[in-house]
């Protein structure tokens, strides 16, 4: 019975030590004005990232990370409870203007990765808009793309746009994941720029007419005429889970002396149709209706020049819908995410430290 009872015992222990993963990892953070335990504090948060990115096999480029430390600090300590089961300081020290910590951590590969979603509905949107033009050949930077992005930063969006980031997804990567539906590595690459939302689509085109083509009564064409349809993806989070908000496509024709030439005008015709029917649909799936009213409090504050300031400050931060007085140091915002991320990209501006954090509060005062 007692041998029974310890292979029972064996046999429920296993999963755990299994689920668990051993690793260490460095982090590093520039040191402020002599502030030595704030630049230890941030470098833990890396050093804790660092982890979570071994474990889960999914890279963040470094410069997101650093902008975000507070929001990575903030996943690992309540939004993602479990995600580093313990850990401890192996080594550290300072090298210059830089603190750099060493760390061994156990951390549970599944809720890693729920960290990345977690950090993923940031105010970023990952765009990838190709065309492939008549010959076959592949613009991935284009005239149509840039437009897009463009728009989407009129809107105060935050862009990323995967053809000039250096990720790895190539032109069939996309159409085979737009086409079986399958959004796994288009996730790990938004992942790695922490944007929630993707849009991606393909521009397929066709010379429609040629120069010189007889078109009765002995009449030629004195152009050449190609067609474009831009197929597309919305990609965003809805309950916890990655959907398609939106899907559908876009098309437009161009003539010109050349091949080439009439898909540039295309592309160009295609863009107007683009503004008028895909920017709004997107700005509305990516906003929504859901926004919430969250305070902002200037703490300390007798100046109303400081509070115009931060008004101005605040709607230039990306999704802010809209910012109103309420008194004399408080500001209402409508924003459509967690105060979390707001409070992210004001203390990021370098101009403001936040010393209250809650859900529909944020209690700030300037540096």
């Amino acid at each position: 019975m007692r041998q029974i009872f310890i292979i029972l015992i064996m046999i429920l222990t296993i999963p755990f030590y299994s689920y668990a993963k051993t690793v260490t990892a460095v982090g590093e953070a520039e040191i402020k004005q002599g502030d030595i335990p704030s630049a230890k504090t941030q470098a833990i948060a890396r050093a804790k990232w660092a982890a979570l990115e071994k474990a889960s096999g999914v890279t963040v480029k470094a410069e997101t990370i650093v902008q975000n430390a507070k929001l990575v600090d903030e996943a690992i300590k309540t939004e993602v409870k479990g995600v580093v089961d313990k850990y401890s300081i192996v080594d550290e020290g300072k090298d210059g203007d830089v603190y750099w910590v060493q760390i061994k951590a156990d951390i549970v590969p599944e809720e890693a990765k729920k960290a990345f979603d977690f950090l993923a509905k940031n105010t970023k949107v990952a765009v990838m808009l190709p065309v492939v033009f008549p010959n076959g050949e592949v613009r991935e930077s284009n005239p149509l793309s840039e437009h897009v992005i463009n728009e989407l930063v009129g809107e105060k969006l935050e862009v990323v746009d995967l053809a000039a980031s250096g990720s790895n997804i190539s032109v069939k990567q996309l159409e085979h994941a737009m086409d079986n539906n399958n959004f796994m590595e288009l996730r790990n690459i938004a992942n790695s720029f922490l944007s929630g939302v993707i849009l991606v689509g393909k521009v397929d085109t066709t010379a429609t007419a040629k120069s010189g083509k007889d078109v009765g009564y002995g009449v030629t064409l004195p152009f050449n005429i190609v067609t474009g349809r831009l197929t597309y993806r919305l990609i965003g989070d809805k309950n916890g889970q990655k959907l398609v908000l939106a899907s559908g496509y876009v098309s437009a024709r161009g003539q010109g002396p050349t091949v080439e030439d009439a898909t540039y005008r295309m592309m160009e015709n295609l863009r107007t149709n683009v503004s008028n029917q895909l920017i709004s649909l997107v700005v509305e799936k990516i906003k929504g209706a859901n926004s919430r009213t969250i305070d902002v409090v200037l703490a300390g504050n007798s100046e109303i020049d400081r509070l115009l300031d931060l008004k101005n400050d605040l709607n230039f931060i990306s999704w802010v819908l809209s910012v109103e007085d309420k008194s004399t140091d408080t500001l209402v915002v409508r924003y459509p995410e967690k105060s979390l991320y707001l409070a992210a990209a004001l203390e990021n501006s370098g101009k403001y430290e936040i010393r209250n954090l809650e859900e529909y509060r944020i209690v700030l005062r300037t540096r």
